[in-house]
């Protein structure tokens, strides 16, 4: 039977990986760019650092950009990252310099 330690250890692995990985120093849009497929409220909720409670209520006034398939919110990377880089072009910058890198 596995400790308490080696199961905690498992869990912030398993988070780890659930992650986008960007190159080097982390950038949004170059994770978001990584991404396939479209993303859920949690995915975006760990993204941006906020909660899912305030992504859901961010599209819903839509403030974020952000589809409804089926009765779900999905959001398409593409779209987040275009949205990203003209709210803050700076992350744009940042992005290109460390795709240089």
């Amino acid at each position: 039977m596995a400790d308490e330690s080696t199961l905690a250890q498992r869990a912030v692995r398993s988070d780890e990986d659930s992650r986008p990985a960007a190159p080097g120093m982390f950038n949004i849009l170059l994770a978001l760019e990584a991404s396939h497929g479209l993303l859920t409220v949690r995915d975006v909720a760990r993204l941006l650092g906020k909660s899912p409670f305030s992504i859901y209520r961010m599209a819903q006034k839509r403030q974020i950009p952000s589809l409804m398939i089926g009765g779900s919110r999905c959001f398409d990377p593409s779209v987040l990252a275009l949205w990203l880089a003209k709210k803050e072009p700076t992350l744009a910058i940042a992005a290109r310099r460390l795709r240089s890198a």
